[in-house]
């Protein structure tokens, strides 16, 4: 583009008078190469020289210069100080609570190599985390603990895994059924034998059985004189799991956990 007459003075004029002094010489080859760039880009030059020029959205910038990417976060490693109980059956389904810091919500927990199974129950926290044990043959094995981000610990020789009647299920045991049903349970073995047993919702209902169950590798397995059945096997040496069906207590069939009492 190109300007003729009044307006090319008055740009001629603009030039004369910027604010930044300008050299003879250097007006000189201002005005020389005016006919070849032509006059609005020698006056914006000007322009912006003498007295800045701010972006515009008109007129075509160039990309910015990517930023330094961020450093990578570092990885969460766990730090388990305990694990109980450090003994279950090697049937599995012990729950076992592991107690230390680090613990990141998804963090998992592999008995040998083989992942332990969510314990619903029992809710996690940054510092206690629950795990049901996975079956496993007879033995003591290490434990991993691994965050999501690949952070991980491991526990060399951190739960052994016994046969079932290596425990004592002598004594007595009260707990409640899973997931959130809330029906009591609670049963007496004497000389491995099942002696009592009760259940309760609203109120305290017993078993009656005129046939006394015997314990047979760490389990037991009770009808009673009315059809209801109540059966479960030691996991470890402080829990014992197992299911029943008692309609005077809940009319469907339940899966429970109990612990010891007392012996």
């Amino acid at each position: 583009m190109r300007f003729t007459g009044q307006s090319a003075s008055r740009i001629l004029e603009t030039i004369r008078s910027a604010r930044v002094p300008l050299a003879g010489d250097q007006r000189s080859r201002i005005f020389g190469r005016v006919s070849t760039l032509g006059w609005v880009t020698v006056v914006l030059g000007l322009t912006c020289a003498t007295s800045g020029c701010s972006q515009s959205s008109g007129l075509p910038t160039a990309p910015s210069s990517p930023g330094t990417p961020s450093s990578p976060r570092p990885t969460v490693a766990p730090q388990a100080t305990a694990v109980l109980p450090h003994a279950g059956s090697a049937e599995g389904g012990s729950i076992v609570q592991i107690t230390g810091t680090g613990f990141v919500p998804g963090m998992i927990v592999t008995f040998d190599g083989i992942k332990g199974m969510a314990a619903a129950d029992y809710p996690p926290s940054s510092t206690t985390f629950y795990t049901k044990t996975p079956a496993h043959a007879v033995g003591t094995v290490d434990l991993i603990l691994t965050n999501p981000d690949g952070g991980s610990q491991r526990l060399a020789a951190a739960y052994d895994y016994r046969l079932e009647d290596a425990f004592d299920i002598n004594g007595r045991w009260v707990g409640f059924s899973d997931h959130g049903t809330d029906t009591a349970v609670e049963f007496v073995i004497r000389d491995n034998t099942l002696v009592s047993a009760s259940c309760a919702y609203d109120v305290v209902t017993p078993f009656t059985f005129s046939n006394l169950p015997r314990v047979q590798n760490g389990g037991f397995s009770l009808i009673a004189d009315d059809g209801a059945t109540l059966s479960g096997n030691i996991v470890s040496a402080s829990e014992v799991v197992g299911t029943m069906y008692f309609p005077a207590c809940n009319n469907v069939r339940l899966t429970w956990r109990v612990h010891r009492e007392s012996n």
